[in-house]
This record gives structure tokens, C-alpha cells and sequence, in this order.
């Protein structure tokens, strides 16, 4: 009799426990897929500046000044910001010189400039973002690329590697140029003796520095989809 009613309960108990019936899935609900916006970005000339800073005094003290006028050619839409310059080409006129003093512009175009070979302007390009050297060199990081320069002055050409960075739409291109690169020492000791005391700091001593630095940036257009 016990062993009756023992089969009878566990019958009961796999009957309320379901027994053999399998129990329904949950089904996952679906996810839109986001698709992100694809940006192309394009060169602005009215966002575009070009300056550079010089040196006087033993101290390094650095003077700043633009190029108002100056053409840059060569640019493209493209998808990645970078590479809307990736090719530019740019000609710098020396009229367009700015530094905020006008006796200071007049010195540098008559004593400097005007004392090189055939350099009313600056021209050159930007020949090639070295895109391999990001993730190999640690003073690169994802928001700056090395980018190899061709700069022609006082009938010199030559290449310089410069930086080129991303902040946002802004791009800038900057590094620092030596002048005795580009034989300009004639023109150099002819602006020092122009700004002698100018360029005279508190040890007494003139002194015009043969580095420059380069400071161009630019904002650029994008239209996102």
C-alpha cells in the first residue's frame, strides 16, 4: 500500500512540475543597428592663418607676426581630416608681412627679405603625412601626424618635418625652420645690423636668432550624413 501511494505522489509531483514539457525562451528583442554619420571635411581659406615667431636677445625672447596674403592650393574633400591638405601647395608674398609694427615690417622686408635670392615669396608643400610613425613614436600621439614640407626660399628648396595636429575641425601645422638651412646668413647679419639696438637684450648684446618657427592653422568645413 505504501508503495502505491509513494508512486502516486511523485506521479503528482512530475505532473506539477511539468515532467517532460520544455519550458518557453525568452526571445531577445531586436537592437537597431546605429549607423555613424559619415563626415567630409573640406579646406576654408577664410579660416586659414599662417604666422611665425623669431628670436631676439641672448634669452630667446620670441616675436610673432602673420602673412596676410598668401594662396594655398591643392586641397580636397575627403572623409578623414587630415588629408584634405595632404597635398597642398602654398605662396606666401612678403607685402603680406604683419607684425603689429610697422617700422618692424619695413625692416624685415628691406633688410631680410629683400637681401635673398629671388624670395618676394615663400612657396612650397606639404609632400607627404608620415601616418606609419603615429603608433611607433611616442612624442605622436593619434591627434598628431609628421608631415615632410618642401619650403623654397632665397632659391633653396628644401624638405623640413613639421607637425600636423587635430582639435576638432582645427587643423595646425607647426614647427621650427633654421634659416643657415637656407643660406640666409647674408640676410640675417643684415637684419641684425639693422635692429642692432633693437635686438640688443639686458646683457647688452645684439642678437637675431637663426630659428623660426611656423605656426599655420586652419579651420575646415564638414558636412555630415
Amino acid at each position: 500500500m505504501k508503495k502505491i501511494i509513494f508512486a502516486l505522489s511523485a506521479a503528482v509531483v512530475l505532473a506539477s512540475c511539468g515532467g517532460n514539457e520544455t519550458s518557453p525562451v525568452a526571445e531577445t528583442p531586436k537592437q537597431d543597428t546605429v549607423v555613424p554619420p559619415v563626415c567630409i571635411y573640406s579646406y576654408d581659406s577664410s579660416a586659414t592663418e599662417i604666422g611665425f615667431g623669431a628670436f631676439k636677445f641672448t634669452e630667446k625672447k620670441e616675436v610673432k607676426g602673420s602673412f596676410l596674403k598668401f594662396a594655398v592650393d591643392g586641397t580636397k574633400d575627403d572623409t578623414i581630416a587630415y588629408n584634405v591638405v595632404a597635398e597642398a601647395t602654398f605662396k606666401i608674398d612678403i607685402e603680406g608681412l604683419n607684425t603689429k609694427d610697422p617700422a618692424r615690417d619695413m625692416n624685415i622686408k628691406s633688410s631680410f627679405f629683400a637681401k635673398m635670392d629671388s624670395t618676394s615669396f615663400i612657396t612650397g608643400k606639404i609632400k607627404r603625412l608620415m601616418y606609419e610613425f603615429v603608433s611607433t613614436m611616442p612624442q605622436y600621439k593619434a591627434t598628431s601626424i609628421p608631415a615632410i614640407v618642401s619650403i623654397k626660399m632665397n632659391g633653396i628648396e628644401r624638405d623640413d618635418t613639421l607637425h600636423l595636429s587635430l582639435d576638432g575641425d582645427v587643423l595646425t601645422l607647426d614647427g621650427t625652420i633654421n634659416l643657415d638651412d637656407f643660406k640666409a646668413q647674408k640676410a640675417l647679419t643684415s637684419l641684425n645690423k639693422t635692429c642692432k639696438d633693437l635686438h640688443k637684450g639686458p646683457d647688452g648684446v645684439s642678437k637675431t636668432w637663426n630659428e623660426v618657427n611656423i605656426y599655420v592653422s586652419t579651420k575646415l568645413k564638414n558636412s555630415c550624413k
